[in-house]
């Protein structure tokens, strides 16, 4: 195994993770559906908890989160809000449907990095196969509850919404 390739992966993950966590918990807090908002938080929360396994994945392997790379995250973060629906104060109808396929994307990334790190575990014992198990279903759990909200979202904003003719 590649050492230095590894703590790379791990690197870029990390900075994925923050990106994602801040996502989360803004999306939950402005979605205007509040059944959907609090679905979106509770996943937030498990979000915020794989990406602290994520840090004890990294801390077994001998690699410390990069304060460049969740500066970074954020910023990208605060930059991906910037988006030209020519409404600069109030949320675009479609927002709440942009943000949920964002957000499907943030978890598919997760999920393919813990997959990734599962079948390293198989040639290295400093990752956990069975705690890489654990966050494997649970980020197939989040996509599936993602999916789920993005199609009745999508239904309410772009069906529901559009004006009758």
């Amino acid at each position: 195994m590649n050492d230095e390739v590894l703590k790379a992966y791990l690197q870029h993950h990390w900075v994925g993770s923050t990106a994602g966590v801040h996502a989360f918990r803004r999306v939950g807090r402005n979605h205007r559906d509040p059944d959907a908002a609090a679905e979106i938080r509770d996943l937030a929360g498990e979000v915020a908890a794989d990406r602290e396994a994520l840090r004890e994945i990294m801390r077994s392997v001998g690699v410390s989160p990069s304060a460049v790379g969740t500066t970074a995250a954020r910023a990208g973060e605060l930059l991906g809000r910037l988006k030209p629906n020519g409404r600069l104060f109030t949320r675009a109808p479609l927002t709440d449907v942009v943000e949920l396929e964002t957000l499907r994307l943030a978890v598919s990334g997760k999920l393919a990095g813990f997959e990734v790190l599962r079948a390293a575990a198989d040639d290295d014992a400093r990752l956990d196969p069975y705690t890489l198990d654990r966050l494997i279903e649970r980020g197939r759990e989040h996509v599936r509850t993602l999916e789920r909200l993005h199609v009745r979202v999508s239904h309410d904003r772009i069906i529901a919404d559009a004006p009758v003719s």
